[in-house]
């Protein structure tokens, strides 16, 4: 490490934006491998919860849940199962340059310090997504809304009996890719996938998952054992679930077709390069984590060619709307209704070819007592002149 530069009085120089930037990078980088590496000692501590709360009922009342003691030894079980494929994602790290890492994150047990809640929720959320997007169990979730959104996709997009080969394949945005399913499912119809997405908890799990799997359920998880509340039974909580449900380089048909972009989709994609460079974008249940959706929209315009599809399946959650009950910074966060969003749509000169109300879930358990599901719009807009 050189020394950082003085001034004529001898006192060091402040940092620049970009090196300040670049430490927050990294420093936020580090803390989410340390909230994966934690995963274990966080999750063993809820378990040991589990123990202590049966430990001081009375023994009559023990006595009427005699398997618990067992139900405890199994979740940590199944606790060291996630755990393995965590230690392969960390691992996976080491063999891309481009990480930024201090250290070798899967030769350190993290024992000692617990995460923040709200890391430790974010990684247990990257286990339920692995099954949305790459387990048998959400297949019929995805079909909900990938489903349809790869349907509207090849019949507005790929003309019929077109190879999925095509010389010149239609570009496919898709802001919010998550664990990246959606867009390996656009990608296998012959168009030329490409997804973005802020997270470094999807990002690190969706490049080990596409980067690393080589044949169908090559890994189990059990993504329900953190759900202590309206569980059937403890076979239900516990159960497993294998990924992914296919071998996903037999799913893209031709090289070239599937490409990641780290980064905000607002900065990434309102530079000038990016105008007019897409056939199409795509929105699942990602409009709604807009601090200031009026700005998403103008970015969707941009990087849309002229006459360019607007696909769009989602609620409105507005996910920032509560952060001032949790976090300490004032932030932005615009809240109108469909009835509104579709106005600023219009006057942004997109013209609407196709809406409909539809269904859809998201990451729901299957076996739960209790299922939640959004009532989602689902539109084609097409970019006016």
């Amino acid at each position: 490490m050189t020394d950082r530069p003085t001034d004529v009085h001898g006192h060091v120089e402040s940092e620049t934006t970009e090196e300040r930037e670049e430490r927050e990078e990294r420093e936020a980088l580090e803390r989410i491998i340390s909230a994966y590496r934690n995963y274990k000692f966080d999750t063993d501590h809820e378990v040991a919860r589990w123990e202590h709360n049966y430990r001081r009922l009375p023994a009559e009342h023990r006595r009427l849940l005699p398997g618990q003691p067992e139900k405890f030894k199994r979740t940590r079980q199944c606790i060291e199962v996630n755990m393995f494929l965590i230690k392969s994602l960390l691992m996976s790290l080491d063999t891309e340059e481009s990480m930024p890492l201090t250290s070798h994150p899967a030769s350190q047990n993290g024992a000692g310090t617990r995460t923040s809640t709200a890391d430790i929720d974010k990684v247990r959320y990257v286990l339920k997504n692995l099954m949305r997007d790459w387990g048998a169990e959400g297949a019929a979730e995805r079909s909900q809304s990938y489903g349809r959104i790869v349907a509207e996709l090849r019949k507005r997009l790929l003309p019929p009996g077109s190879s999925p080969t095509l010389q010149h394949p239609p570009r496919v945005l898709v802001p919010g890719a998550g664990l990246g399913r959606l867009c390996v499912d656009i990608a296998s119809v012959g168009c030329e996938a490409q997804g973005n997405e802020f997270s470094y908890f999807m990002l690190l799990a969706s490049s080990f998952i596409m980067n690393q799997a080589s044949q169908k359920e090559q890994w189990t998880i059990h993504p329900w054992l953190h759900q202590s509340c309206n569980q059937l039974s403890d076979a239900h909580q516990l159960r497993a679930v294998r990924i992914p449900d296919v071998c996903i380089p037999d799913m893209l048909p031709a090289p070239g077709l599937l490409s990641m972009v780290a980064g905000d989709f607002a900065e990434v994609y309102s530079r000038p390069d990016q105008a007019g460079t897409f056939d199409a974008v795509v929105t699942c249940f990602f409009l709604d984590t807009a601090h200031n959706l009026i700005e998403y929209m103008q970015v969707l315009r941009h990087v849309l060619k002229a006459g360019g599809l607007w696909i769009n399946l989602g609620p409105l959650l507005y996910h920032w709307a509560d952060s001032h009950l949790y976090l300490p910074d004032d932030e932005l966060s615009i809240e109108v209704s469909l009835e509104d969003v579709e106005h600023i749509a219009a006057e942004l000169g997109f013209i609407t070819e196709h809406r409909e109300m539809v269904t859809a879930a998201y990451a729901a358990n299957l076996k739960s007592m209790l299922h939640s599901t959004y009532r989602c719009v689902f539109w084609t807009m097409r970019k006016g002149p």
